[in-house]
């Protein structure tokens, strides 16, 4: 039996112990990233020993030497031929591909085959330290439920449906956070601009009622300045104070914007 192990780079995995049930999993931080790398970790639990399984059903002992076959530069082949081949999410996903006419398509279809090839760029773009989004990252998940549910690994779709479902949680509490922190921020804006409006009607009355010579000319003032100062509250936008997280990047941050986006794009 061929070993399985966590995902890696580009480069070729090299052989190493399975994780056992006291093994310590990565602590997941709740950025996009962890979600793609844990799944690809039970899409491997799932999908490794279903390949390897096939293979051994149509090229017998020879099975190691055809998926170290798929594998077309010789820096991304499992060792010589006499090691033991390693399964990680690459190497799976590299051989179902590959050997897709030979062994897979008596089993599965072209949507399996479609899910594959989606989940191959996707691990691409997460090995590449590229960006994955909300919708990158649900996509993933959905995409590995459904190749896991396909080949029978039900239990593990519950987790992948699981991890679903809190991923989908985190955004919508986000969300809602953001929701009810604008709608408190529209509040205090009118609420300080109704004290502006009651303490510049209060004040000019008082002048105009005095009758001084100079009310009327005061008084034109003072309208001014609280027609200005309310103009400023209306154009001006709430500062939000606070740590937060940053929805592109995923950083906590304490200024309205992003100084790592800004810089990005700089």
């Amino acid at each position: 039996m061929a070993r399985t192990i966590d995902m890696t780079e580009d480069s070729p995995p090299v052989a190493a112990t399975p994780r056992g049930k006291d093994s310590v999993l990565p602590e997941r931080t709740g950025m996009p990233r962890d979600y793609v790398r844990d799944a690809l970790d039970t899409l491997t639990r799932g999908l490794a020993p279903y390949a390897e399984s096939k293979l051994r059903v149509v090229f017998h002992d020879e099975w190691q030497r055809y998926a170290k076959s798929s594998f077309r530069r010789p820096r991304e082949q499992s060792g010589s031929h006499d090691e033991e081949f390693v399964w990680d999410a690459h190497s799976t996903l590299t051989v179902m591909w590959d050997q897709w006419n030979a062994v897979f398509r008596q089993h599965l279809g072209h949507y399996e085959r479609s899910l594959i090839s989606e989940l191959r760029e996707f691990r691409n773009r997460w090995a590449h330290q590229r960006q994955l989004n909300f919708d990158d990252t649900y996509r993933v998940l959905d995409s590995i439920a459904r190749l896991l549910t396909a080949i029978g690994c039900d239990e593990l779709s519950q987790e992948i449906y699981d991890s679903k479902q809190e991923l989908l949680e985190r955004e919508f509490s986000n969300k809602i956070n953001e929701q009810q922190r604008s709608r408190h921020n529209l509040q205090n804006k009118w609420w300080t601009i109704g004290v502006y409006a009651v303490c510049c009607i209060a004040i000019v009355a008082q002048m105009i009622l005095s009758w001084a010579s100079s009310s009327y000319l005061l008084a034109s003032f003072v309208v001014i300045v609280f027609i200005y100062l309310i103009y400023q509250r209306l154009r001006t936008e709430p500062i939000v104070y606070g740590p937060r997280e940053c929805r592109r990047c995923f950083r906590i941050i304490y200024t309205p914007d992003c100084p790592y986006c800004a810089a990005k794009h700089n």
